[in-house]
């Protein structure tokens, strides 16, 4: 979807190249992003306003681990049209026959793949003027579950939901002004709602949430722990050995709990983490050295390496942008 010439309050479309600044785009999502796949990053959301509605197409190049956590006081779901790969959304396996519901207690952690185009809709209920709109969200509420995961609905109804979606993003992406009538902002915000009362009617499992296996939970809450323990410890450079020891977990299964999960070994997965603090403390650092060495990297060589292959630049560019940018 390319914007057109007319200008819409309704319509924003952003292009991306820093994770950053992706992530402050979904506003109510609370979100920060990890960059784990090696290359520069490109990507977009584009945001559609009415009513209560806003729907938020986002496209990434990256896998990217994202953490997140929705206003209470709106509904967040997305509607796969890409996504290929491996992906996780809260321990669950992500897949495009599923529905990925953001909005609940406890947040979200999603690891989305390279190859991903996802359209979110985020529904604030008490924003909802039409009385009829305001019951049927009250029928999916609960429909969506408690808790953030992946609801495996029919196949065939969340294709025809994407099939209604489309054709409406594509003419307001053209003709970004027609969401400033009323009537149109309307008729937009009804076939969003009752679109995904559609699909929601294909619900395969009476518990959405029951059908997540043991061992991918268990590994999930691992990886979990371990995230934690690197950004609480900047002036500790992990190794898997230290890992294995603090965990009391064999090598083996670290390097499965990966695997399974996030599709990188364990020293892949750290040297990601610990790379994109890098990044970000960058724009306001006295210098690289002063960074790098904060995060653990002492070998600057190999350090520049890494950053570039990470980035798409190196770790001196994002420092001098920065830098030119204060200024």
């Amino acid at each position: 979807m390319q914007p057109a010439n007319q200008t819409s309050s309704a319509v924003e479309i952003r292009y991306c190249r820093n994770i950053d600044e992706q992530a402050m785009l979904l506003d109510a999502w609370n979100q920060s992003y990890c960059q784990i796949s090696r290359g520069a990053f490109d990507g977009s959301v584009s945001s559609f306003a009415a009513g209560g509605v806003r729907v938020l197409v986002e496209r990434l190049n990256r896998t990217v681990y994202q953490r997140g956590q929705v206003a209470r006081s709106r509904l967040a779901v997305g509607i796969p049209f890409q996504l290929e790969g491996h992906a996780l959304l809260c321990g669950q396996t992500s897949h495009r026959d599923g529905l990925h519901v953001f909005s609940g207690d406890g947040g979200f952690e999603f690891l989305s793949p390279d190859t991903h185009l996802v359209v979110n809709l985020e529904i604030e209920p008490d924003a909802i003027g039409d009385h009829l709109l305001r019951s049927q969200l009250d029928e999916i509420a609960p429909l969506l579950g408690a808790r953030p995961g992946v609801l495996n609905v029919d196949p065939a109804r969340l294709q025809g939901f994407r099939e209604v979606l489309k054709p409406l993003l594509d003419a307001v992406s053209a003709t970004p002004t027609l969401l400033d009538d009323g009537g149109v902002a309307a008729s937009f915000e009804k076939s969003v709602i009752f679109g995904l009362a559609e699909a929601l009617q294909g619900m395969r499992d009476a518990d959405p949430h029951g059908n997540v296996e043991a061992r991918t939970a268990r590994n999930w809450q691992l990886v979990r722990s371990v995230r934690e323990l690197v950004e609480e410890s900047p002036d500790c450079p992990l190794s898997v050995a230290e890992l294995c020891a603090r965990f009391r977990a064999s090598r083996r299964t670290l390097q499965y709990a990966f695997e399974d999960t996030v599709g990188v070994n364990p020293s892949a997965y750290i040297r990601a983490v610990r790379l994109d603090h890098v990044r970000r403390e960058l724009r306001a650092a006295g210098s690289v050295t002063e960074v790098a060495t904060r995060w653990g990297f002492w070998h600057f060589g190999n350090f520049s390496n890494e950053y570039r292959g990470q980035f798409g630049e190196l770790p001196s560019e994002t420092w001098r942008r920065s830098r030119a940018r204060a200024g």
